[in-house]
């Protein structure tokens, strides 16, 4: 699925015009690849902006951070070009918006919410808890990185699991104040689903 998706949007790139596989291939076809990777789940939405010299997602409708992300994509590069992903069992389609309708991707509604601390709270969706996430400080202030300690609720999606890893990540720059700090994530045995409090 990743590679299929992939090669839509190389197709795309080049039928736009655009330069940005021959002067930084990797951003798509290392750093964007892994990105789907984590994220392109059934049930996802992407939003998309590519240029000459860049690109860029952002998951919507997850993690309130990544649906202002695409605010600050709208005025990179004029020639920069604008588009959203739904992701489904297989397949995704591709849609190209203008550059307002690409901004107003930011009012997605959020499915997810938190309850507890930065570094421990339990992740719902629908008032129906997904899962646990433990932040732990590893190591002194000049080599501090964080241990992510997620334990998934028996049953969950494909998107739930993607929305838990990416709310840790977005957890662990919060709490050290830094969006470069190392973690690693690990994930727990399933428990079975708990009554919230």
């Amino acid at each position: 699925m990743i590679q299929a998706l992939i090669d839509l949007l190389q197709a795309k790139i080049a039928e736009c015009g655009l330069e940005v596989l021959s002067r930084y291939p990797d951003d798509l076809l290392v750093h964007d690849r892994a990105m789907l990777e984590r994220h392109a789940f059934p049930g996802a939405t992407l939003a998309w902006m590519v240029g000459h010299c860049h690109t860029h997602f952002c998951v919507l409708g997850i993690h309130p951070e990544e649906n202002v992300g695409v605010t600050y994509l709208t005025n990179l590069a004029a020639e920069d070009r604008f588009f959203v992903i739904t992701v489904g069992a297989g397949h995704a389609r591709l849609t190209e918006l203008d550059r307002q309708a690409f901004s107003a991707l930011a009012t997605t509604p959020v499915l997810y919410k938190a309850d507890g601390t930065t570094t421990d709270y339990w992740l719902s969706r629908r008032n129906g808890r997904v899962g646990h996430i433990a932040l732990e400080p590893v190591g002194g202030w000049q080599d501090r990185s964080y241990r992510v300690s997620i334990t998934p609720i028996s049953g969950i999606s494909e998107m739930d699991r993607g929305a838990l890893q990416l709310w840790g990540s977005k957890s662990v720059a919060k709490a050290s104040g830094s969006l470069f700090t190392r973690f690693e994530i690990e994930w727990q045995p399933a428990v079975a689903a708990l009554k919230a409090a």
